[in-house]
């Protein structure tokens, strides 16, 4: 129970900073209504299914990997991460609590409209809690592997001028605002092995819509991922004396 109100702690202490810089907030869901205004108007109803799925898993993959891994990485270079450690938090208490206050910050505050637009597309509720737990599922893989890159950093710089290009990098290229079947063989195949495409197609999966692969090779792509970037994150973060 202490290990609870410990994670709960540090949850509460990231959700206030977002809370008294709302903008950051207020500038992601204006992105999203943009997103939703533009691909409804140049795809129609179907290019709006799809948007579901990939504002839901990009959602999760952002917190991960540009939110909650940038701070931490900005703990570290404050040396606000030593004094974590000097505290009787545990490093997956850490961890956990700094995962959990970015999510309840910005998750829940595109949901609402995501909710509405699965509604219009005819995305059933199960459809769409499926694609929200896979959406945490590329939160954690978000957070190991922008911290397999940020924790080997030794020299102080601005974290975020890792972490944002690694976003845009892994989010605007890729086939994750658009499907795979558009590119050509054997691109179309290779894209399975980025997380954020293997990732949106596993989506597609789960709320009954067209896929360019078979299940098990995106599903094999976001494994492979998970275990690598944990087991390079857990080898470089400690949690005491280094």
């Amino acid at each position: 129970m202490e290990a609870l109100w410990r994670v709960l702690g540090v949850a509460y202490a990231q959700l206030v900073v977002f809370r008294r810089q709302w903008m950051w907030i207020a500038q992601s869901y204006v992105v999203t209504l943009g997103m939703v205004f533009m691909l409804t108007f140049w795809g129609g109803m179907q290019a709006l299914k799809h948007l579901v799925v990939a504002l839901l898993v990009v959602s999760g993959w952002g917190i991960g990997l540009n939110i909650a891994a940038q701070d931490i990485g900005w703990d570290r270079v404050s040396n606000e991460y030593e004094r974590r450690v000097a505290s009787p938090l545990t490093l997956p208490e850490y961890v956990l609590g700094m995962v959990l206050g970015s999510f309840l910050a910005f998750f829940t505050s595109d949901l609402p409209l995501i909710v509405v637009l699965a509604y219009i597309t005819g995305i059933s509720l199960w459809g769409l809690f499926l694609v929200a737990l896979l959406s945490v599922v590329g939160m954690f893989l978000g957070l190991f592997l922008s911290l397999s890159v940020v924790l080997r950093i030794r020299n102080p710089m601005n974290i975020s001028a890792v972490t944002n290009p690694l976003y845009t990098l892994t989010t605007t290229l890729p086939p994750v605002y658009y499907t795979p079947l558009m590119l050509p063989e054997p691109i179309r195949t290779a894209c399975a092995a980025i997380p954020t495409t293997a990732l949106v197609e596993l989506g597609r999966v789960l709320t009954g819509q067209a896929s360019a692969y078979p299940v098990v090779l995106p599903a094999a792509s976001v494994a492979a991922w998970l275990i690598v970037t944990a087991l390079l994150t857990a080898f470089k973060m400690k949690w005491g004396l280094e």
